[in-house]
């Protein structure tokens, strides 16, 4: 594995490690991961958003169960209560509203164009992807719904490859990952 692609593999794992772990601060690792991801895919953030047509949009329409899933479990399986995790990374109620339009719809958007191409050199990211969703998830959740939130996560990652390769676009996936996040941001901010 070259360097290059596994500086792209460790980029949330740098922002996340540094600015969630280290600083405790939300906004400073996904603003510093996404600088990482516009960085690395500068030439491609015009490629491959042609729209996949007809009822395939329909594909993406269970992952806005993430929302309602969440709102329901969350307050059931946290080893901590959630406002004051959520105060501890700096999301406070103003702060958690503005991360929902960020979070669910630029943050999809930058993610899936950074991980489509790595998808598809090696299989090791899809591990990767959920892994450094577990470096925020820690010290909310118990072991058990880590292993499960892992690996829900890697086989979102897979399905989004699939939806990609099958309608040779990026559309598709980013409409279930917004769907995902912007669903499961909402279902914090009411919690």
């Amino acid at each position: 594995m070259n360097t290059k692609l596994m500086l792209k593999l460790l980029a949330p794992y740098f922002a996340v490690g540094i600015f969630w772990c280290l600083f405790s601060d939300a906004w400073l690792a996904i603003l510093a991961y996404h600088l990482q991801i516009i960085f690395w895919s500068r030439s491609k953030l015009s490629e491959n958003w042609k729209q996949p047509r007809g009822r395939l949009f329909f594909l993406a329409l269970p992952s806005a169960a993430a929302g309602p899933l969440l709102y329901f479990l969350l307050p059931h399986i946290t080893v901590v209560d959630l406002s004051v995790w959520l105060g501890e990374f700096h999301l406070s109620r103003l702060s958690l509203m503005l991360m929902i339009p960020y979070f669910g719809l630029v943050h999809p958007c930058l993610e899936q164009m950074h991980w489509a191409g790595l998808r598809d050199k090696t299989v090791c990211a899809h591990f990767l992807f959920a892994g450094y969703h577990m470096l925020v998830l820690y010290s909310l959740l118990s072991l058990p719904w880590l292993l499960l939130c892992f690996a829900v996560l890697v086989l979102a990652s897979y399905i989004w490859q699939q939806m990609a390769r099958q309608t040779g676009s990026l559309a598709l996936p980013i409409l279930s990952h917004i769907l995902a996040d912007l669903s499961a941001v909402v279902a914090v901010w009411f919690l």
